[in-house]
Formats: structure tokens, C-alpha cells, sequence
């Protein structure tokens, strides 16, 4: 591993831009106490998550053209506009959907900058526990910015909940300023790896398929505040317990399966998850909730950087940061599809069954991976990286 103060600021970076989307984990509850209904909400929480699916490509391109200093701020910059923009247009719902999408924008290429950059900077031997340690950052703002955001809210402090991101975004522009350019900007490299080429590297679809179905189960969380208001239970249990067992597993408990194949674990990652989901769903108790919790966090922890680090052993550099946004723009598919699933369906299937049905359909994507093409590679039948 080498230049640890970048890699350590970059991580800071990516943490601060995770708790700004986080702390949003909680507004489908605040925002129903404001009289809006659940396709309000889901439409609300998934516009967000569409357009960071649809920006992954600009992400790369920004990453490439200006390096990754003035990513950094420039799109934390403007991400504090648009949370802004949110605060100040809650009583106006075609204002607050243009906003939420332009935070789409902001956050979409501040996330491609800093994992591609991440990818770029570990070499092959740290990349595992590297990527492990470097993805608690997307887990540690739901035992930090989530609990504080929900004792805001349950404290009537309103207004300081609403401005809470915005304030984040701009930490975010602050450590930004401290971080400095790669050696492999696009003017250095001058030829990035083109798409067409991309997808001729075998394994790279079904890297693909595996994390838009871990995702599926990852942006079940987005909604779980309603799951836990359903079954009376504080969702500050959940959060707490999967981002802590997240956590462990990323750094004192990665090096105990650092000798298992990533191939073996990316799939079974996303089952737990979808058998938390499922268990959760019948669960009415602060015990049960934590329990599931931890199940989902292991599972969250083993799944995200597992598939981050996949990009860097299937592919070289000049792919990194293209192949680094489509495997985020999948995972933003899951964040898009879950919330409009729950909006739509909770109404007449109800919350509980609403997350029985994305638990089920979840364990059953990913153990269907697992056996017809992650299996086979692990045991040699089948090889991944090189062209079709």
C-alpha cells in the first residue's frame, strides 16, 4: 500500500459523502409527518438513486479529465447547494425532486472519484483488506449520522435535521482541499480503456448481476425506518448492529477470510443479506432486530468491498475507473428499484410482506449466482478476466 495520508484522506472524503446521503435514511418518516404519501416518499428517496445511476459514466469521465482534487470539490461544492436546495423546498414537492436528483449528480461523481482513485492507489496484495477498510466508511455513518439524525428528530430539532447534510457536504469540501492529484490522471495516461473492450473481459457481466442483487438488499435499509415504525422496534437497533458488525468484519475479522477466494464470497454475501431481510420481516423485538442486523452487516461487509476489489483482480488500470462506475451504477440500480418496490407495493401488500418478498427474491438471485458461475470458478470449470 503506498502514499497512506492520500488513502486515509480519500477515505474521509468518502465517509463525510456517505453520512450526507445517510442522514436521508431517515426523512421518509419525517417527510410522511408532513402529510406526504408513501409514492411521495418512494419517489422522493429513489429519484435520487436514478440519477446516480444514469451519472456513473460521468463520474468516470469527470475522474479521468480533472483528477481526483478537483472532483472532490468541486462536486462536494455543489452538493452542499443542492442539500440546501432541500432544506429550503420542503413545502414545494416539484422543487424538492429537482434538487434531490441534482444531489444525485454531485454525489454520483464524488463516490466514482474516490473509490476509483482508491483502486488506482492499492496495489494487488492490499487491495482486499485495503478496499475492506476503506468501505467501513460507508458503513460507519449508520452507527454516527443516523442514530444523531433520529434523536434530532425525535426531539423536534426540525430544522437542524434539514440542514444536517448540507453541513456534512461541506466537511466534505473542506478535506477535499487537502487531497492531492494522482500520477494517473488522464493527461498522464492519456488512454483509458474503452467500454467495448470492457465487456469483452469474461466474468465482468456477472460481476455485474452479483452486485445489483446485493444492492437490492443494501437499499431495503433506506425503508427500514417504516419496517421498524411497522413492527414497533427503534430502527436505531438495526442501523447500530449492522453498521458495527460491518465494521468488524472490514477490519479485525476481514484478515480471518483474506484466505478465501473473493469469488467465493461475493454471492453468499448478498443471500445473507436477503435471509436477514426475510428474518426481519417477522421480527417484533429490539433482540431480533440486532440479531438480523448483525446478519445483514456481515453480509454488507463481505459483499461491498468484495465486489470493489473484483474490478481491480479482473482488470488493469486504465479499465479502473470505468469498470469501478459500472459496478456502482449497478448497485445504484438496487437503491433506485428497492424504494419505488416499497412505495408501490407496501400499500397493499403491507411493510412486513413488502420485505418478505424482496428477502426471498434476493437469497434466491444470488444462491442461483453462486451455483451456476461463481462455484464453477472457484472450483476451475470456469475462468474469469481475459476476452470472451
Amino acid at each position: 500500500m503506498k502514499d497512506n495520508r492520500q488513502i486515509f484522506l480519500i477515505f474521509l472524503a468518502y465517509y463525510g459523502i456517505t453520512c450526507v446521503t445517510n442522514i436521508y435514511f431517515l426523512f421518509g418518516p419525517f417527510y410522511e409527518r408532513m402529510g406526504a404519501s408513501p409514492q411521495a416518499v418512494g419517489l422522493f428517496l429513489s429519484i435520487f438513486y436514478m440519477v446516480m445511476l444514469l451519472c456513473r459514466p460521468l463520474g468516470s469521465v469527470v475522474m479521468e479529465r480533472l483528477d481526483i482534487r478537483r472532483s472532490l470539490i468541486g462536486s462536494s461544492l455543489f452538493c452542499v447547494a443542492m442539500a440546501a436546495g432541500i432544506a429550503l423546498s420542503l413545502n414545494s414537492p416539484l422543487l424538492l425532486l429537482f434538487f434531490r436528483a441534482m444531489l444525485g449528480v454531485s454525489v454520483s461523481v464524488f463516490v466514482v472519484a474516490t473509490v476509483a482513485a482508491q483502486s488506482i492507489l492499492l496495489d494487488e496484495r492490499s487491495r482486499g483488506i485495503g478496499f475492506a477498510l476503506f468501505t467501513t466508511g460507508s458503513m460507519l455513518p449508520l452507527a454516527t449520522v443516523v442514530p444523531v439524525s433520529e434523536w434530532l428528530l425525535h426531539h423536534n430539532f426540525n430544522e437542524l435535521y434539514i440542514w444536517f447534510p448540507a453541513l456534512t457536504a461541506l466537511a466534505c469540501a473542506a478535506v477535499s482541499c487537502f487531497v492531492k492529484d494522482l500520477s494517473y490522471s488522464g493527461k498522464a495516461e492519456r488512454r483509458w480503456g474503452r467500454y467495448s473492450d470492457l465487456f469483452k473481459v469474461k466474468g465482468v457481466k456477472v460481476l455485474l448481476f452479483t452486485a445489483a442483487t446485493m444492492s437490492l438488499a443494501d437499499a431495503m435499509t433506506i425503508s427500514m425506518a417504516s419496517l421498524a415504525n411497522a413492527r414497533s422496534v427503534s430502527v436505531s437497533y438495526f442501523m447500530i448492529a449492522s453498521a458495527a458488525a460491518a465494521v468488524l468484519i472490514r477490519t479485525v475479522g476481514f484478515r480471518l477470510i483474506a484466505g478465501i477466494p473473493r469469488v467465493r464470497l461475493a454471492a453468499p454475501a448478498a443471500a445473507l443479506m436477503g435471509f436477514a431481510l426475510l428474518g426481519l420481516s417477522f421480527s417484533s423485538t429490539a433482540l431480533m432486530f440486532v440479531l438480523f442486523g448483525l446478519f445483514f452487516g456481515v453480509g454488507i461487509g463481505i459483499g461491498f468491498p468484495t465486489d470493489l476489489a473484483l474490478v481491480g483482480d479482473m482488470l488493469p488500470t486504465a479499465y479502473h475507473p470505468k469498470a469501478t462506475g459500472l459496478v456502482l451504477l449497478v448497485i445504484d440500480s438496487g437503491w433506485m428499484v428497492s424504494p419505488l418496490v416499497y412505495g408501490c407495493f407496501s400499500p397493499y401488500l403491507g411493510v412486513s410482506n413488502t420485505f418478505r418478498v424482496m428477502g426471498l427474491a434476493v437469497f434466491a438471485a444470488a444462491s442461483m449466482l453462486y451455483l451456476r458461475y461463481w462455484l464453477p470458478v472457484a472450483q476451475g470449470k470456469l475462468k474469469i478476466g481475459g476476452e470472451c
